[in-house]
C-alpha cells in the first residue's frame, strides 16, 4: 500500500476495461497481463487490493434505497437515525472497506498519487463507489465517503478535475438545493463544503481550475450561490417546529460556511481575522455539527498538522488518532506550513494575472451569452445576429444547428422550433445573391436539415426517437411547419433504421399520427371519454406500410402504451407542473392527521429524494462516461496546468473571488440581520460584515466596501426613530470597531460611519438631559413654544413628544452599551492613518459636518438621500429635537482631528488635509447663522495660532495655505460685516503675537488687508488701514524686513552687484524672491486704500492720504536696502503676477524695478484717479497727494535709479498718468477761454510747489521730533521721503502753499484756528493738480536729469520737454487711442474727434513750467561743469524756439483754414439764396466765378462743385517736405469737402460712369457751425500759447544771455519774427475779424441789441472789431508780445549788460543785434505814432492810465503796443551816449513825435530820455 517505498517504474501500459458495475474481471489472462504491466508484484498487489476494496464498497446495501427509511426529522434524533433493517455484515463490510480506502489514500505516496494505473483505479472504481455511497441513508457510510472525497480533492485534484466537478455540482449542491433531502445529508455536505471553504489554497484551486476555465462550470460561484440561498431562507417558512429548528440550524450552518469563506480570504491575504476561531462551543452551529460528531475539515487539517489531532480529542471525529498519519506534510498535501499570503513570487503573480484575465474574459463571455439568450428569447433574428456578432457562433447553417443542440437547455425551445419551421424563402440576410449556407434564402431550412442530421436514432424505438427529437425544441403551432420538421425527422429515422420502415413516407405518416395521439391522450381540454383508444389508433394507421399494408399491431400497441404512460413533454414543463402539484399536494394534506404530525410528509420527501437520487446517479454516470480520455500530451498539459495553478498564491486571486461572492453575500447578510433576532445569527452576520469590509477595503473594491458599510449603517437604525434592539446596538459596536481597526482603507465609506457617530453624539445628549446643539444654534419662535405647550392637562402627546421620548430611551441604551471612549478613539486614532487615509477621513468628516450645518445630518444612513446641496443654508431651522437645525458636533470633531494631527503629520501631508478643511471653514465662516460662522472663525483662529507657533521652514508655503480661509471669507461677497471684522481682528492679533514666525503667511495677510480697502463698510476700511499702520508704527514689519546697521548697509550695498547675487544659494535666492513678493503685496495693500476709481461709496480722505504716506515709508525701506530686489523671475506681461517690471531694461535694472513698480504704479493711478476727493472746499486731495508723494519719493531717492530706469519712469508712469488726468477732466475749467491772451481768466489755478528743503532742514527735523512724541505717533524714526510727505500733507491740511521752511509749526496741535481757502473749482484736476504735476517734471529735470550730464540731456530731457510741448502748444499731436506723433501740418489730425488738444489752462501751465525750468537751471549752474552748462543752454534755447515755431506753424494752418472755410460758407450761402431768389442768379454766378469753380465733381459723399484749389506744403515726420494739391468741394447737400488730389504722375485717373465728373478722394467735411466751433477756439488757444511763450522769453534771455550763442539767438529771433508776421497779417484780416465776431454771436446769440451795443466802446466811435474777444484783441497782443520779446532779446546783447561777467561763449553780440534792434524800435514807433494820431482822440483817457494794460481794454495798435513803447524808451535810457549819438538821427525825431501822445507814462519816459540822452547834445545839463 505504501507505494512511496518503491522506486519509480517505467511507463506502464493501461489496463483493459473492467466491468465498473459488477467489479468482476473479464478473464484470468487479463489479471496476468495487469500483473506484468506493473513494476513489481507489490505494485500489482496494491492495485488489486485497492480495486477490490473499491468494488466491495460499491455494493448496494439491501434496504438502503430509501424505501424503508424511517427516522425523526427533529434535531434531537440527529445522532440516532439509521435505516430500519439492513444487513449488519454488509454494512460493516462497506464501512470497513471505506475506512481501509481512507487509510490507503491518507498514507499513499508519490507512486500511488502519480501512477497511471492507480489514477485509473481511482477514476473508474473509487469515484463510482463514492458516487453511490455519498448519498447513502447510512450516516457512517455517507460520512466516510465524504471524507474520502475530501482527501481526493486535496491529493488528486489535478487528476480528478472532471470527477470533482461532477461530485460538487451534480451531487452536493443538488442535495443542498433539494427540498426533499434530509437535514443529516445537508449537514454532511455543509461539513464537506466547510472543509473546502476554510482552506484558502483549496478555494483558490477550485476557482482557478473551474471558474477560470472556459470548458468548466463556475464551481466556486455555484457553491457560493447555493450557500447564500440556504443561509437566507426565511425563518418562518417551515411547516413544523421540528423542521423549523432543523432548517434554522441548517441556515446558520450555511452562514458559518460563508463566513469561513471570508475568513479564508483574510488568511490568504494575511490580514487580521484570518486565524479567528469564531465557532464557539455554545453556538447553535457548533451544537448542530457536534451532534453528528462530524469534523471533516479538522480531520484534513489534522493530517496536515499532527498537533491538531491531539487537540481534537477522541469524541471529535469518528476517525481515531490511529488513522491519522504522522508523515502528512505540506509537500504531500500541497498546503504550505508558512504564511499563505507570502507564498508567491513574481512568476506566480504573473500566472495569477493571466488566469484572472481568463476569468474576466469568461465572465464577460457568459454575461454576453446571457444577454444573447434574452435577445434570442425575445426575437429570433436579433438573438442570432447578437450571437454571431459576439463570436458565439458563425453565420453558417451547420454551425447554428450544432449551436442549438449544444445550448438547447438555455435557449428558448419555442424560438428554436420557430427557427426550424421557417418557410423555405426565409433567410437571415436579405438578398438573392447571398449563399443559402451563409444566411440567404432557404437558410433556416438548411439549419433544420443539419439539426436533424446531427441526431442519432440508430436502434431507438420509434416513440423514443420522437421523444428524443422533440426534447430539444417546441413544435410550432402551424401545420405546415410541423409537416416540414417531421418530414425531415422521418427521412433521418428511416435512413438509420431501414429494417423498421422501408420508406420515409410510412415514418412521416406514423410520426404525424403519434403527435396527434400524444395531444389527444394528454390534452386537458379533451374529456377522458372522448380520448383516442388503442383500437382507434390502430385503425387510423392502417394501410400506411409499404405497398398499402398495415403495420404490426404489437408495434403500434407498444407505441400507444409508451405514449400513454409517458407523454412527449419538455423538461421545463415537467418542472413547472411538479412545482404546482407539490403546492397543491401540500395544501390538500395540510389538515390530514398523519400529515399534520409530519409522518406522511416525511415519507413523501424520502420518496421524492429517492427519485432525485436516481436521476443524480444516472446523470453523474453519464458524465463519467463522457469524460475525455487523456493521452500523453493531454496528461502533460494537465500536469503543467496544475503546476501553474499550484504556484498561484491565494492573495493574487482573492479580489476576483470576492467579486463573485460579495453580491449574493450582502443580500443574505442583510436579510438575516433584518429578519432574525437570534444572537448567533446576528453575530455571524456582523462578523461577515467585518470580514467583507476588510477584504473589500484591502482589495480596492470600493463599491463592495461602500455597499457593506452603508448596509451596516442602516442596521444601526440611527438614521430613523425606532426602538433600538440588541442587534442594532451590536451593529453600532461593529461599525465603530471597523472604523478603528480598518479605518485606513475605508475611503469614502467613512461617510456613513461618521454620520452614525454624529447621531450617537446626539443621542448621548438626549440621554444626558441636555438639548442638542441645534437648539442653541437655532432661534425658536416664542409663539411656537406657546402653541406647543398648550393643551392643558388632558393634552395627548404629540408625535414629536413620542419621538423625543423614544430617542431619549435610545440614548440611554446607547450610553449603557457603547462607551464614549470608543467614539473618541475613532478620532484620536486618526493619527495612525496614512496620508491617503487621513485625507479620506477628513473629506468625509467635512461632508458630514456640512450635512449637520444644513440640518440634514441623517442623510446617507436613512436610506433616502436628500437632493439638496449640503451647503444650502436657506432651510428653515427646525425644533430643538428635529433634524432641521444646524449642529456643530462634527465641526468640533474636525477641529479635534486637526489638533491631533497638526504636530504629527509631515507638512506635505498636512497641506492635503488643510486644503479640504480650509474650504469648509471658509464656507462656514460666511454662514447665515451668526453662531456657526463665529464658531468656524474662532476655530480657525485657535488652529492658526497653534500652527504659527511653529516656525516655517525655508522653501515651504504652509502658512499661506493655512491662512487662506481668512482670505476666502473676505472675498466672499455674502459674508457679514461682523464676520469680516472678526477676521481682521484675528489677523491683527496674529501679527502682534506671532509676527516673528510669519514667512509665507505675509502674502495672505496683505491680500486680506487689500480686500478690506474695497469693503463697502467704513469700519472695515478703517480696521484694515489701522492694522497696516500698527504693522509699520509698532515695528512688526521689522520681522519681515529687519533693520541693518551702517556697516552692514555698506556691505550689503557692495554685495548688490551681479557677481554677489550669483553666489547666493538656491534657498537664499528663493527666500529673497519671496520677500520681494511680500513687499509688493504690502505696497499694494497700502495703496489699495488710495481712491483710484470713482465710486458711490468712496473711501475716507484720511485713509487715502495715510496710504500715500505708507508708500513713502516703503520707498524709504527700499532706499535703506531693508528690502532687496529679487534675484530672478521678472516679467512684463502680467501686472498682477509676481515679478512684474517694465520693458526695455537690463536684467538687473528690471529686477530692481520689481520693488518700485507697485509703488510708482499705485501713485500714478492716484494721480489720474477719476474719483473726486474734496474736503473743506479743497478738492482733488487724493490726486494732489499722489503727486506730492511721488514727487517726494523721486526727489529724495531719485539717485537710486539708472538712466534707463528714469526713462521708463517718465515714459510709462508719470507722463501717462498726468496726461490721463488732464484728459479726464471734464470740469468747466477745460472750457474757459480768456478775452485776450494778456488777460487771463484762470487766475485761480494753483501754483507749482517750490523745491523741497534738504533732508537735514531744521524745520523738517523739528516736525519729525514732534510727530514721534505725539500720542498716536510712530515708535520709529521717519524716513526721508516719508518725512517730506508727512510734512507736505500737514501743510496741505493747513491750507499751505508748499513752503516747508516752517514745517515744525504744522503739527496737529496748531491746526485749530487755521482757515482753509475754498477753491472755485475743487473737482477740477487741471485747476488743482496739473500745476503741481507738471511742476514735478520741472523739479525732476533740475534735480535729477541735469546731474546725469549729457546722457540725461539727450535721453531724459526730450521726454520731459515732450510733455511741456504737449500742454503748451498741443504738439506732438496726441490721439486718445495711441501715442502716435504726427507733423503739425496735418490739419486733419487737429480736427479729428480722437485728437486731444490742450485747453487754455493747460497751455498757460505748460508755458509757465517751460519758463520755470531755466530758473531752476540757473540755481544748478554752480555745481555743473562748464561744458554741461553750455550744452544745456543751447538745448533750452533751441527747444523754446522750436516750441514757438511749431506753435506758429499750427497757428498759421488754422488761420488759413478758418479764413478759407468762412469764404466757402459765404459762397454756399449765396448759392442757397440764389436758388430761392432767381433775381440773384447773376450775382451768385459772379461769386462762384471769382471762387474759381471749375467743374462738377462726384465724391463718395455725393456730387458737388469745385470752388477752390490750393497747394499746401506738407512736411513729414522725417523732415521731408512735399507739395499737396487740395480741392475745396461744395457738396450739393450743403457740406464742404477738402480733398487732397492724387498724384497725377503715379496714379491713373479714375474711371466713372458720369462723363465730365472728376473723382476725388474724401478728406474732411466742414460746415459753418463746425468751423466756428473748431477753428476759432483752436486759433485762440494757439494765440494764447504764442503770447505766453513770448512773454517768458525775455525773462529767460535775461538769465541766459551770457550763456547763449549766435545760433540759439538766431533761432529765437526767427521764431519771434514768424509770430510777428503772422499776428500782423491776422490783425489786419477783415475776414478773420468777422469770423471772430460770428463766433461771438454764435456763443452769445446774434441779433440782440445788447450784444451789439456791448461790442462798442462807450464812445461809440470805435469799430466792434476792436472790442474784447475780437481778432485784433488776440493778434495785436501777440504781435506786441513778439516785438517786445525781440527787443528784450536784442537789448542785452547790444547794451552788453553782462560784459563784466564771465562769458562761456564769445561772439560779436553788438554787431549782430544793433541793426535788428533799431529796426524793430523804429518800426514799432512809427506804427504807434500813426495809430495814436488816428485813434488816440477816440480813446477814453482812462485807457492810458496804465500803459501795460491799455491793450487789454481796447484792441488798437497804439493801445496794444503801449507796453512795447515803454520797453523801447527804457532801452533808449540804457543806451550809452556813443550808441545814442550813432542813431540820434532816427531816435530824436521819434522822441519829438512821442511828446504829444496821450499816455502819461510814455510822455514821462520821453522826458527822461530827452533829459538823459539829448540834453548834453544841446548843452543842457540834465
Amino acid at each position: 500500500i505504501q507505494a512511496s517505498s518503491y522506486k519509480d517504474s517505467a511507463n506502464v501500459q493501461p489496463l483493459e476495461a473492467t466491468d465498473n458495475h459488477t467489479g468482476t474481471d473479464n478473464s484470468k489472462n487479463q489479471s496476468e497481463q495487469q500483473s506484468n504491466a506493473f513494476a513489481s508484484q507489490f505494485h500489482t498487489d496494491g492495485y488489486l487490493l485497492f480495486r477490490a476494496l473499491c468494488k466491495l464498497s460499491a455494493k448496494t446495501l439491501p434496504g438502503d434505497d430509501g424505501s424503508s427509511f424511517s427516522g425523526g426529522g427533529g434535531s434531537k434524533l440527529l445522532s440516532s437515525f439509521t435505516s430500519t433493517v439492513v444487513d449488519p455484515l454488509a454494512l460493516n463490510s462497506k464501512i470497513l472497506s471505506l475506512e481501509l480506502i481512507l487509510s490507503v489514500l491518507e498514507h499513499c505516496g508519490d507512486e500511488f498519487r502519480n501512477g497511471d494505473k492507480f489514477i485509473y483505479a481511482v477514476q473508474n472504481y473509487l469515484c463510482v463507489s463514492l458516487l453511490k455511497n455519498c448519498m447513502s441513508n447510512q450516516t457512517a457510510v455517507a460520512y466516510l465517503s465524504l471524507k474520502i472525497f475530501l482527501v481526493l480533492v486535496y491529493k488528486f485534484k489535478s487528476h480528478l478535475k472532471s470527477e470533482i466537478e461532477v461530485f460538487v455540482a451534480n451531487i452536493f449542491l443538488r442535495i443542498l438545493e433539494s427540498p426533499n433531502s434530509s437535514s443529516e445529508q445537508k449537514a454532511l455536505v455543509l461539513e464537506a463544503l466547510r472543509a473546502l471553504c476554510s482552506d484558502p489554497l483549496m478555494l483558490t484551486q477550485i476557482f482557478l481550475n473551474y471558474d477560470c476555465d472556459f470548458d468548466a462550470v463556475n464551481l466556486y460561484k455555484n457553491i457560493v450561490h447555493n450557500l447564500t440561498r440556504l443561509s437566507g431562507k426565511s425563518r418562518g417558512a417551515f411547516s413544523s417546529s421540528a423542521t423549523r429548528t432543523d432548517e434554522m440550524e441548517m441556515s446558520v450552518a450555511g452562514l458559518e460556511v460563508l463566513v469561513l469563506t471570508l475568513r479564508a480570504f483574510l488568511k490568504g491575504l494575511g490580514l487580521r481575522g484570518g486565524d479567528d476561531n469564531f465557532l464557539e462551543e455554545g453556538g447553535a452551529a457548533s451544537k448542530f455539527l457536534g451532534s453528528l460528531q462530524l469534523d471533516v475539515g479538522r480531520a484534513i487539517k489534522a493530517a496536515e498538522d499532527p498537533a491538531l489531532s491531539e487537540k481534537r480529542g477522541s469524541s471529535a471525529s469518528l476517525v481515531s488518532d490511529d488513522t491519522t498519519p504522522s508523515g502528512w506534510d505540506a509537500e504531500s498535501t500541497g498546503t504550505p506550513k508558512e504564511d499563505i499570503s507570502s507564498n508567491h513570487n513574481g512568476a506566480g503573480t504573473d500566472v495569477a494575472e493571466k488566469i484572472v484575465d481568463a476569468f474576466d474574459r469568461k465572465r464577460n463571455a457568459q454575461q454576453n451569452f446571457e444577454t444573447g439568450i434574452v435577445k434570442f428569447n425575445l426575437s429570433l433574428k436579433s438573438g442570432l445576429l447578437y450571437f454571431i456578432k459576439n463570436g458565439f457562433v458563425q453565420l453558417e447553417a451547420k454551425e447554428i444547428a450544432l449551436f442549438f443542440h449544444e445550448h438547447q437547455e438555455k435557449l428558448s425551445k419555442t424560438q428554436i422550433g420557430e427557427c426550424l419551421g421557417k418557410e423555405p424563402e426565409y433567410g437571415i440576410i436579405k438578398g438573392k445573391e447571398v449563399d443559402t449556407e451563409y444566411g440567404g434564402e432557404g437558410f433556416f431550412v438548411r439549419v433544420l436539415f443539419y439539426y436533424v442530421d446531427a441526431m442519432d436514432f440508430t436502434g431507438m424505438q420509434f416513440d423514443d426517437a420522437i421523444r428524443a427529437f422533440l426534447s430539444g425544441f417546441r413544435l410550432p403551432g402551424e401545420a405546415q411547419k410541423i409537416d416540414r420538421i417531421m418530414e425531415k425527422f422521418a427521412e433521418r429515422f428511416t435512413r438509420q433504421n431501414e429494417e423498421i420502415f422501408p420508406t420515409a413516407d410510412t415514418a412521416f405518416i406514423l410520426a404525424f399520427s403519434v403527435i396527434m395521439l400524444n395531444t389527444d391522450l394528454h390534452s386537458p381540454n379533451i374529456k377522458p371519454e372522448k380520448r383516442m383508444t388503442l383500437a382507434s389508433f390502430i385503425r387510423n394507421n392502417r394501410g400506411i406500410a409499404a405497398d398499402g399494408g398495415d403495420l404490426p399491431e404489437d408495434f403500434l400497441t407498444g407505441i400507444f402504451k409508451g405514449i400513454q404512460a409517458k407523454p412527449f413533454t419538455l423538461k421545463e414543463d415537467d418542472d413547472a407542473r411538479a412545482k404546482v402539484n407539490n403546492t397543491s399536494f401540500d395544501a390538500s394534506f395540510l389538515f390530514d392527521s398523519p400529515s399534520f404530525f409530519g409522518a406522511n410528509a416525511e415519507d413523501r420527501k424520502r420518496e421524492e429524494f429517492r427519485k432525485e437520487r436516481e436521476e443524480m446517479m444516472l446523470a453523474s454516470e453519464q458524465l463519467f462516461k463522457k469524460r475525455p480520455g487523456k493521452k500523453g500530451a493531454d496528461k502533460a498539459a494537465a500536469a503543467a496546468s496544475s503546476e501553474l495553478t499550484d504556484s498561484v498564491s491565494p492573495a493574487d486571486v482573492v479580489k476576483p473571488m470576492f467579486d463573485v461572492t460579495w453580491g449574493p453575500l450582502i443580500g443574505t447578510l442583510s436579510q438575516i440581520l433584518e429578519t432574525s433576532n437570534d444572537e448567533d445569527s446576528v453575530a455571524l452576520c456582523l462578523l461577515g460584515f467585518v470580514y467583507a469590509v476588510r477584504i473589500a477595503s484591502h482589495s480596492g473594491m470600493s463599491l463592495a466596501r461602500d455597499t457593506f458599510i452603508n448596509s451596516l449603517a442602516k442596521f444601526t437604525t440611527l438614521g430613523s426613530i425606532k426602538e433600538m434592539k440588541h442587534k442594532n446596538i451590536e451593529s453600532i459596536r461593529t461599525l465603530l470597531s471597523i472604523a478603528i481597526i480598518d479605518g485606513e482603507f475605508l475611503g469614502e465609506s467613512w461617510g456613513p460611519v461618521l454620520q452614525c457617530i454624529s447621531q450617537l453624539g446626539r443621542l448621548q445628549l438626549f440621554a444626558s438631559g441636555v438639548d442638542s446643539d441645534d437648539k442653541f444654534l437655532t432661534k425658536t419662535d416664542s409663539k411656537e413654544l406657546q402653541v406647543n405647550d398648550g393643551g392643558g392637562f388632558f393634552r395627548q402627546p404629540s408625535k414629536a413628544d413620542i419621538e423625543k421620548a423614544m430617542e431619549e430611551n435610545n440614548g440611554r441604551v446607547v450610553i449603557a452599551a457603547v462607551n464614549e471612549i470608543l467614539i473618541d478613539k475613532v478620532f484620536s486614532c486618526s493619527v495612525n492613518l496614512s496620508s491617503r487615509g487621513i485625507v479620506h477621513f477628513i473629506e468625509q468628516l467635512i461632508i458630514v459636518s456640512a450635512a449637520e450645518i444644513s440640518g440634514d445630518s441623517k442623510r446617507g444612513i436613512t436610506g433616502v438621500g436628500s437632493t439638496r446641496n449640503v451647503f444650502d443654508s436657506t432651510k428653515k431651522a427646525g425644533t430643538s429635537h428635529g433634524d432641521g437645525g444646524p449642529r456643530i458636533f462634527s465641526l468640533q470633531r474636525l477641529v479635534e482631528v486637526a489638533d491631533y494631527n497638526m504636530d504629527i503629520r509631515p507638512r506635505i501631508c498636512w497641506v492635503q488635509m488643510w486644503e479640504l478643511m480650509s474650504n469648509h471653514f471658509a464656507h462656514l465662516g460666511c454662514h447665515e447663522n451668526a453662531m456657526v460662522s463665529m464658531f468656524a472663525i474662532d476655530a480657525l483662529r485657535q488652529m492658526s495660532f497653534k500652527f504659527l507657533e511653529k516656525p516655517e521652514l525655508s522653501d515651504f508655503h504652509f502658512q499661506r495655505l493655512f491662512l487662506r480661509p481668512f482670505l476666502q471669507i473676505m472675498e466672499n461677497t455674502g459674508s457679514r460685516e461682523d464676520v469680516r471684522e472678526m477676521v481682521l481682528r484675528c489677523l491683527d492679533n496674529m501679527v502682534r503675537s506671532v509676527a516673528h514666525n510669519l514667512r509665507s503667511g505675509w502674502k495672505i495677510l496683505f491680500s486680506i488687508l487689500t480686500l478690506s480697502a474695497s469693503d463697502p463698510s467704513e469700519k472695515i476700511n478703517a480696521l484694515g488701514l489701522a492694522a497696516l499702520q500698527r504693522l509699520i508704527d509698532e515695528r512688526e514689519i521689522d520681522h519681515l524686513f529687519p533693520l541693518i546697521d551702517n556697516d552692514a548697509y555698506v556691505e550689503s550695498s557692495s554685495s548688490l552687484d551681479r557677481d554677489a547675487q550669483d553666489e547666493l544659494s538656491a534657498s537664499e535666492c528663493r527666500d529673497r524672491n519671496a520677500k520681494a513678493d511680500d513687499f509688493v503685496g504690502l505696497c499694494r495693500a497700502s495703496l489699495s486704500f488710495v481712491q483710484h476709481k470713482e465710486s458711490a461709496m468712496p473711501l475716507a480722505i484720511g485713509l487715502s492720504m495715510r496710504g500715500l504716506c505708507h508708500a513713502a515709508c516703503y520707498a524709504d525701506l527700499i532706499a535703506d536696502q531693508r528690502v532687496l530686489p529679487p534675484v530672478s523671475g521678472s516679467q512684463t506681461s502680467d501686472s498682477k503676477a509676481p515679478g512684474y517690471t517694465y520693458k526695455d531694461l537690463s536684467d538687473e535694472e528690471a529686477l530692481e524695478m520689481v520693488l518700485w513698480s507697485p509703488l510708482l504704479d499705485g501713485l500714478a493711478a492716484g494721480i489720474c484717479s477719476p474719483g473726486r476727493s474734496n474736503s473743506g472746499g479743497v478738492g482733488c486731495l487724493v490726486q494732489r497727494g499722489s503727486v506730492m508723494a511721488m514727487r517726494s519719493i523721486l526727489l529724495r531717492h531719485g539717485q537710486l535709479f539708472s538712466l534707463s530706469q528714469w526713462k521708463v519712469i517718465l515714459e510709462d508712469i508719470i507722463l501717462p498718468s498726468i496726461q490721463m488726468g488732464a484728459e479726464c477732466d471734464l470740469s468747466p475749467v477745460a472750457k474757459i477761454t480768456s478775452e485776450s491772451p494778456s488777460i487771463s481768466s484762470l487766475d485761480f489755478l494753483s501754483e507749482a510747489l517750490p523745491l523741497p528743503p534738504a533732508p537735514d532742514d531744521e524745520g523738517l527735523l523739528k516736525f519729525a521730533a514732534l510727530s514721534q512724541h505725539a500720542e498716536s505717533g510712530p515708535n520709529r524714526p521717519l524716513g526721508k521721503a516719508e518725512l517730506l510727505v508727512e510734512t507736505s500733507f500737514a501743510d496741505l491740511r493747513h491750507g499751505g502753499d508748499g513752503n516747508l521752511s516752517r514745517a515744525h509749526g504744522l503739527t496737529k496741535k496748531n491746526l485749530e484756528g487755521k482757515s482753509m481757502l475754498e477753491q472755485p473749482f475743487p473737482d477740477s484736476w487741471i485747476a488743482t493738480t496739473a500745476p503741481i504735476a507738471l511742476g514735478m517734471l520741472s523739479d525732476i529735470a533740475s534735480e535729477i536729469v541735469i546731474d546725469f550730464g549729457p546722457e540725461g540731456r539727450k535721453n531724459l530731457w526730450p521726454v520731459i520737454m515732450t510733455q511741456f510741448k504737449r500742454w503748451s502748444i498741443g504738439y506732438p499731436i496726441f490721439r486718445r487711442d495711441s501715442n502716435t506723433h504726427v507733423d503739425d501740418s496735418d490739419i486733419d489730425c487737429m480736427l479729428d474727434s480722437e485728437h486731444w488738444a490742450p485747453c487754455e489752462a493747460l497751455i498757460r501751465i505748460g508755458c509757465k513750467e517751460l519758463n520755470r525750468f531755466p530758473e531752476n537751471f540757473l540755481q544748478a549752474i554752480p555745481r555743473l561743469p562748464e561744458d554741461w552748462v553750455c550744452a544745456w543752454t543751447e538745448t533750452l534755447c533751441v527747444d523754446i524756439a522750436d516750441t514757438l515755431s511749431k506753435n506758429i506753424s499750427m497757428q498759421t494752418l488754422i488761420y488759413e483754414e478758418l479764413v478759407e472755410s468762412r469764404l466757402v460758407s459765404l459762397v454756399v450761402n449765396d448759392q442757397e439764396e440764389s436758388t430761392k431768389e432767381p433775381s440773384g442768379a447773376q450775382e451768385s454766378e459772379e461769386v462762384l466765378e471769382d471762387a474759381t469753380i471749375k467743374s462738377k465733381m462726384s465724391t463718395p459723399y455725393g456730387t458737388g462743385l469745385l470752388v477752390n484749389e490750393r497747394i499746401t506744403q506738407f512736411q513729414g515726420v522725417d523732415g521731408s517736405s512735399s507739395l499737396v494739391s487740395i480741392d475745396t468741394i461744395q457738396l450739393d447737400h450743403g457740406a464742404t469737402l477738402y480733398a487732397p488730389r492724387a498724384n497725377e504722375e503715379t496714379t491713373d485717373p479714375p474711371k466713372g460712369n458720369d462723363e465730365g465728373l472728376n473723382q476725388a478722394s474724401p478728406r474732411k467735411i466742414i460746415t459753418r457751425q463746425t468751423y466756428l466751433e473748431l477753428f476759432i477756439p483752436a486759433l485762440k488757444a494757439r494765440c494764447v500759447a504764442s503770447h505766453c511763450l513770448q512773454q517768458h522769453i525775455p525773462d529767460v534771455m535775461s538769465m541766459l544771455s551770457s550763456l547763449t550763442g549766435k545760433e540759439q539767438v538766431s533761432a529765437l529771433l526767427a521764431s519771434l519774427e514768424d509770430s510777428r508776421h503772422l499776428s500782423s497779417k491776422a490783425s489786419l484780416d477783415e475776414d478773420l475779424a468777422f469770423a471772430f465776431q460770428e463766433a461771438m454771436f454764435n456763443e452769445w446769440g446774434d441779433g440782440v441789441e445788447e450784444v451789439e451795443a456791448a461790442l462798442n466802446l462807450p464812445g461809440g466811435n470805435l469799430p466792434s472789431t476792436s472790442s474784447r474777444g475780437s481778432s485784433k484783441m488776440f493778434f495785436l497782443t501777440q504781435e506786441a508780445g513778439a516785438n517786445k520779446a525781440i527787443i528784450h532779446v536784442l537789448s542785452p546783447l547790444y547794451l552788453d549788460l553782462d560784459s563784466k561777467t564771465h562769458r562761456l561763449i564769445e561772439w560779436e553780440r553788438r554787431k549782430f543785434s544793433e541793426p535788428l534792434l533799431f529796426e524793430r524800435m523804429m518800426d514799432v514807433s512809427e506804427k504807434f505814432l500813426v495809430s495814436e494820431a488816428e485813434d488816440g482822440e477816440k480813446i477814453d483817457p482812462n485807457v492810458w492810465r496804465i500803459s501795460s494794460e491799455s491793450g487789454n481794454k481796447v484792441a488798437l495798435y497804439c493801445t496794444s503796443f503801449a507796453s512795447v513803447m515803454v520797453s523801447i524808451l527804457n532801452t533808449m535810457l540804457m543806451l550809452s551816449r556813443d550808441q545814442f549819438n550813432r542813431h540820434k538821427h532816427v531816435l530824436f525825431p521819434a522822441l519829438c513825435s512821442l511828446i504829444t501822445v496821450q499816455s502819461d507814462e510814455i510822455r514821462r519816459l520821453v522826458r527822461e530820455v530827452l533829459a538823459h540822452q539829448v540834453s548834453h547834445l544841446i548843452g543842457i545839463e540834465s
